[in-house]
């Protein structure tokens, strides 16, 4: 008796593929599979207009609470400089004519652009070891990574809704979901930097781009995160050089 044997289409190791619009819930509750979705098939249009649309809220909301006129006499307090008050209110109508420019500009172009540039130097990276990944996954990884920190931005939007008024440079410690209000900015600025370094979004974020990089690149989880955390604390270390000099 003759046996005729029936080939079988080869089994795929592939996980199910979550939708474009599915892929920002899944980033939060069911990371693994979702990047592991982004790996096969790079997306980012939704994330990105999401965050943008709540960037562009957000800058609606702070604009008109931002007091430029106390935001500028701090200022020239730190510096022991003293003006005429008719040349401070000059300063202060610039500030709040250059300042409308840069929160609107600033919140339509930071999505993509920080995306683009966090995406291009992690890939860099996994590239420079030997990892062989699209440029195409890691901005699509970054995009989605991002999103617990527009999550933070939309309690961020909802804080700053009950203030009268805001200082621009005190918002990060506004959602206390960092260390740095243990710290108070002007007795040690770069402690107090450090300590917001070591925020909750953050971290998550880190932990997401771990994830996603190591699905996009075919790494294991431990070099990626080697990798990522590397840079992770490089950009800790500018931040807080940043802050002890400006």
């Amino acid at each position: 008796m003759e046996t005729t044997d029936i080939a079988l289409p080869p089994a795929s190791d592939a996980g199910p593929e979550v939708s474009a619009v599915g892929r920002i819930p899944g980033a939060f509750f069911s990371p693994v599979r979702t990047f592991e979705s982004i790996a096969r098939r790079p997306t980012w249009l939704a994330p990105l207009l999401l965050w943008t649309i709540l960037s562009l809220a957000t800058t609606a909301v702070l604009l008109p609470k931002i007091d430029y006129e106390q935001v500028t006499r701090d200022t020239l307090q730190r510096r022991g400089q003293t003006i005429p008050e008719d040349r401070l209110a000059s300063i202060v109508e610039r500030q709040k004519t250059f300042g409308s420019i840069f929160g609107w500009v600033g919140g339509a172009v930071t999505p993509a652009a920080l995306s683009a540039l966090v995406a291009v130097v992690i890939w860099g990276s996994f590239k420079a070891f030997g990892y062989d990944a699209r440029y195409s996954q890691a901005f699509g990884v970054t995009a989605h990574a991002y999103l617990p920190g527009v999550l933070k931005g939309a309690f961020l939007m909802l804080l700053v809704t009950r203030q009268e008024t805001v200082n621009p440079q005190a918002l990060g410690d506004l959602l206390r979901s960092n260390l740095g209000f243990l710290v108070a900015a002007d007795s040690s600025k770069a402690l107090h930097a450090l300590l917001q370094s070591l925020d909750l979004f953050a971290l998550w974020v880190v932990v997401l781009l771990v994830v996603g990089f190591a699905a996009a690149a075919k790494a294991r989880r431990g070099v990626a995160a080697g990798i990522i955390g590397t840079l992770w604390l490089l950009t800790v270390a500018v931040r807080v050089g940043w802050n002890v000099i400006f």
